[in-house]
């Protein structure tokens, strides 16, 4: 099975990922062991499985898992970039602001240093790809395990290695049977 097929199933599962990570209230299901994340894996497993004329082995349910973490790490930030715009214009850098004013025991040098990276604006966007870096290894690896776990689920061929039935070994000749002669050397 070539890429090309591995490309389609990464594809649905990525896209499932990426926009329930990205979606208000839902994507809070990722805190229970990164649900959506192994979810959208499993989906392309169950895709990939399916489309196979041959069995699949466990390593092509992880490279499958890679492919569908990286994918849904893209179509999460393409989904979130508009939300986070939206709702945090300047959410972050308020909250940054009143945390450091709660401190009392910051070293002023600390504070003039924070307060002049929120006084940028810039902080936001760092933070952002930061998030996304974060986000990306994270899923991948996460969405390897799920790969790994969707195809021990849904493939139920046997590998092409192992025949199907045990070899027939032939039954032992007769007990009542004399013992073979001994082989005659014909130059003696």
């Amino acid at each position: 099975m070539n890429e090309n097929t591995m490309l389609k199933p990464a594809l649905i599962g990525g896209v499932l990922l990426g926009i329930l990570s990205a979606l208000p209230l839902i994507n809070y299901f990722n805190c229970i062991c990164c649900a959506w994340v192994i979810l959208g894996s499993v989906v392309a497993a169950r895709l990939y499985v399916k489309e196979s004329s041959t069995p699949v082995t466990l390593g092509r349910g992880v490279a499958l898992g890679l492919l569908t973490g990286l994918i849904g790490t893209l179509v999460f930030a393409l989904f979130s970039i508009p939300l986070f715009v939206m709702t945090n214009r300047t959410g972050i850098m308020e909250q940054l602001k009143q945390t450091i004013a709660q401190m009392p025991n910051l070293p002023p040098e600390t504070r003039d240093a924070v307060e002049s990276l929120a006084s940028q604006g810039n902080i936001t966007a760092v933070i952002y790809v930061i998030g996304f870096f974060f986000m990306l290894v994270v899923n991948c690896l996460v969405a390897m395990i799920g790969g790994a776990i969707g195809v021990a689920i849904f493939e139920k061929r046997k590998s092409g290695g192992a025949p199907s039935e045990p070899p027939q070994i032939p039954p032992p000749p007769p007990a009542d049977l004399p013992p073979p002669l001994p082989p005659t050397d014909p130059a003696a």
